[in-house]
């Protein structure tokens, strides 16, 4: 065994005992994170608190992170666990034994392999997990697609829902939306804002647009509602993302990018009328 071979097995026997690929919501420590080793250039961190985990999210590369949003999104969701871990190592080994091709090595030595999500769904017939692996058209060589059946047959084997998800499964205005918001979803990222002022302005705020519809950029209705109310600037446009992300009030994600400089009709959901603070 080379030297780097013996240096990553050393290091996936830490992760392993450092308790990586297990737990369940913000318990849960993703088995091959963004700042580990070689992976640090490449990594991508959400950098915001995960709206169903309430934990960073370590994503690999830019298609899963847009997956991530989608998936934050998505009331179905309840539980999402990237860098999933294919363990014990020996069951990959054997199912690429019996493929008939090369598990994943280095210098000859096998690897653990991870897929890229592991997602807890609520049913109506209750929790189920699936498992989705993120890969753009462009990328699915043959090799990439043997590791594919590898994983495939392994999840197969516990009777979990695997597929591939390309960037055409991904919904670009949707995802570019939930960016835009992803920090708003907790109020305690905004230190100068809490439950009683979010709920002092919100209602002025939500009428500025209703009498607006849909004509004026809406940076300029939020500044111009904060100088009404004495706010720090910013505080308004906080505001609204936050009652987006959360679902309070609702508009055309799917279909229009929100962009401040330009209009934004909004609407109230039917669930407006709850606490508007989440816990």
């Amino acid at each position: 065994m080379s030297k780097r071979a013996r240096r990553k097995e050393s290091l996936q026997n830490n992760y392993i005992k450092k308790g990586r690929g297990q737990g369940e919501g913000v318990e849960y420590s993703p088995f091959i994170q963004a700042h580990d080793n070689k992976i640090a250039s490449e990594g991508w961190l959400t950098r915001h608190k995960g709206w169903k985990t309430g934990r960073i999210h370590h994503t690999l590369s830019e298609h899963e992170r847009k997956y991530l949003y989608y998936c934050e999104w998505l009331d179905g969701v309840v539980d999402i666990r990237e860098q999933w871990p294919l363990l014990p190592l020996e069951k990959t080994i054997e199912i690429a034994e019996q493929l008939g091709i090369k598990h994943p090595h280095i210098d000859g030595t096998p690897v653990v392999m991870t897929t890229d999500f592991r997602l807890t769904l609520r049913t109506s017939e209750g929790k189920r997990d699936v498992i989705r692996t993120i890969k753009p058209q462009e990328k699915l060589s043959d090799r990439t697609l043997e590791l594919f059946e590898i994983e495939r047959i392994y999840f197969a084997e516990q009777e979990l829902d695997w597929c591939i998800i390309t960037e055409d499964k991904i919904p670009e205005t949707l995802v570019k939306n939930v960016q835009w918001m992803a920090d708003a979803k907790y109020l305690e990222t905004r230190p100068s804002l809490n439950d009683e002022l979010l709920s002092l302005v919100s209602e002025g705020l939500f009428e500025v647009f209703m009498n607006d519809a849909g004509q004026t950029p809406l940076v300029n209705l939020c500044l111009r509602t904060d100088g009404q109310f004495y706010l720090e600037k910013g505080t308004c446009t906080f505001i609204l993302q936050h009652m987006l992300a959360n679902k309070f009030w609702i508009t055309e994600m799917h279909k229009q990018i929100i962009r401040e400089r330009e209009p934004l009709v909004i609407y109230k959901s039917d669930i407006s009328q709850r606490q508007i603070h989440l816990a």
